[in-house]
């Protein structure tokens, strides 16, 4: 019987073309022919780390199909991403997986990432008919075999409030867990993959680009962690130096302030590092920048894990840029200033990063570990060890409490408990073409201060301050992780 089966597929096989060209699935002749039914399998669901379906699949008696759903809508989005039908150059089989005319395929997000997993193997049945349409006899048959389920590690409650309070606002909110695991993950604006027509049809609003990590922004003052580690592993200063806020430096025709100064005409007197970091005194980061130079600078940003793509499993995604004296040569012709190593220490200049990069920065900041990001809940994670010592880390700590408590620069976020660690940032970009054009707002959290167990990082293109806009984003946020987790 299985002989005769494997003749049979061959035979159809052969004949593919004419099959597919006519629009008939057999062997045409003059009297018997041989037909193959395609069975459908059914498509493996996608899920939270709770196991609640973000994805399901329905069947369809008008299309002889199943159709995929999408429960949560625009809120996941861009996690899961969505499907369409196959193109001409798509038919065929490849890796075992075989894409009939009529096929879907994920095409962005978990969707196309996972699409070996997800996508079943399709089933049939192989039989005899006569010139009528009868069947004479089956041949034999397959049964479809279903696609495997996948679990994320997101937090689908936590992926809907980021969602919303994140909704008006154009940018990106990430959460991830110590490990590197991913808990939420948005960027608005965003699409309904339950409606993908009407977004696709206006490219206005780049509705499909996902900012969280594939969008690139100058990270502004949340770099400040990183100079601060550059300066304490290099023992160019320690916890205690102390650096006199003159309130701008001048070089030649050259001028560096410090934004309070700038605002408000002010200085800050001596500072210590704590204070600096609760304050983002751009004078002091200026100052260690100059101590450590540009390639410490650089070699430790990349040691953060910027300028290099997290791992996670989500298509698109981009490295950012550090820039060094040799990328600035060979990109402009011009040689590294001290002007330049200003900018880099405060997080300006040349620097981009993505969301999901600054987020992933903070937690190495509160843990003295880099580590790959996933989203899967069993995916396998990699931590390396930055080898920072135990004094220097709690120090950084103490500066991003004193950032959220009063006197420091999240207010409000001052009187929330537990009590965090934050650092905020405003960050100047290329689009400010005049004075009304705001900067992009940052924020990034490592709650429970004490012993942190999640990092967010909230980002508003274009939103002004990080305290004044960002800020807010984060709490209500961090109120619902707050709540869910008590």
């Amino acid at each position: 019987m299985a002989a005769i089966v494997w003749v049979a597929i061959i035979v159809a096989r052969a004949a593919y073309l004419q099959i597919w060209e006519s629009g008939q699935q057999g062997l045409l002749s003059q009297a018997n022919h041989i037909e193959l039914v395609r069975e459908e399998a059914e498509r493996g669901i996608i899920k939270d780390r709770r196991g609640v379906p973000l994805v399901t699949n329905e069947w369809n008696e008008e299309f002889g199909r199943y159709q995929r759903k999408y429960p949560y809508g625009s809120a996941v989005a861009m996690v899961v991403g969505y499907m369409s039908e196959v193109t001409e150059s798509e038919l065929g089989c490849r890796l075992g997986i075989c894409y009939p005319l009529g096929s879907y395929i994920g095409r962005v997000g978990v969707e196309r990432e996972m699409e070996t997993v997800l996508k079943g193997k399709d089933g049939g049945v192989l039989s005899e008919v006569d010139a009528g349409g009868k069947i004479v006899r089956e041949l034999g048959s397959n049964e479809p075999d279903r696609g495997q389920d996948v679990t994320l590690s997101i937090e689908v409650g936590l992926q809907e409030k980021m969602y919303q309070a994140m909704k008006g606002k154009t940018g990106a909110a990430v959460a991830i867990d110590m490990r590197g695991k991913v808990l939420g993950l948005v960027s608005l604006p965003t699409y309904d993959p339950k409606s993908l027509e009407k977004y696709l049809s206006d490219t206005s609003k780049e509705y499909f680009l996902n900012r969280a990590v594939s969008a690139q922004y100058p990270p502004g003052s949340i770099f400040k962690l990183v100079t601060a580690y550059a300066g304490l592993a290099t023992g160019k200063i320690t916890p205690e130096t102390k650096i006199e806020d003159t309130g701008e430096i001048r070089i030649n025709d050259y001028r560096y302030g410090n934004w309070y100064f700038d605002q408000y005409g002010r200085k800050e007197g001596e500072l210590d590092l704590e204070r600096a970091l609760a304050r983002s005194n751009d004078v002091y980061f200026y100052k260690v920048g100059e101590m450590v130079g540009v390639d410490e600078l650089t070699d430790w940003a990349h040691k953060f894990g910027l300028g290099e793509e997290t791992g996670i499993q989500l298509t698109g995604e981009i490295a950012g840029l550090v820039p060094s004296r040799l990328q600035k040569e060979r990109s402009t012709g011009e040689k590294w200033f001290l002007g330049n190593t200003y900018h880099l220490a405060i997080g300006q200049g040349d620097l981009l990063v993505t969301p999901l990069q600054a987020a992933r920065m903070t937690a190495a900041a509160v843990s003295g570990r880099v580590c790959r990001v996933s989203l899967l809940k069993e995916g396998v994670t990699e931590c390396r060890d930055l080898g920072i010592a135990t004094d220097q880390i709690e120090s950084v700590r103490e500066g991003m409490r004193q950032v959220c408590a009063p006197t420091g620069t999240a207010f409000p976020l001052f009187d929330f408990a537990p009590y965090v660690l934050c650092k905020t940032g405003t960050a100047q970009h290329a689009g400010q073409k005049s004075e009304s054009d705001l900067p992009h707002a940052w924020i990034t959290v490592a709650y429970p201060g004490e012993n942190p167990e999640m990092v967010l990082t909230v980002l508003v293109e274009a939103g002004g301050e990080g305290s004044a806009t960002a800020a807010p984003i984060a709490r209500e946020i961090l109120e619902y992780w707050r709540n869910l987790n008590k």
